[in-house]
């Protein structure tokens, strides 16, 4: 077992690229569940949303 870490540690950095990827794509994915949600909150109270707000939806 310890040869096959010794022969393929090389895989670690691509590994963790990978990971590293997924994890942004979650934390983006959640910051714009949360911008639509505060939109939404907006609607319903029958407000205009912020173009800050907007913006950052369209950003992210």
């Amino acid at each position: 077992m310890l040869a096959l870490f010794r022969d393929f540690w090389w895989l670690a950095f691509p590994l963790s690229w990978f990971a590293m990827a997924g994890l942004r794509a979650w934390l983006s994915h959640k910051v714009r569940r949360d911008t639509l949600d505060l939109v939404q909150t907006y609607v319903r109270h029958g407000r205009e949303a912020p173009p800050e707000l907007m913006a950052r939806l369209n950003r992210a």
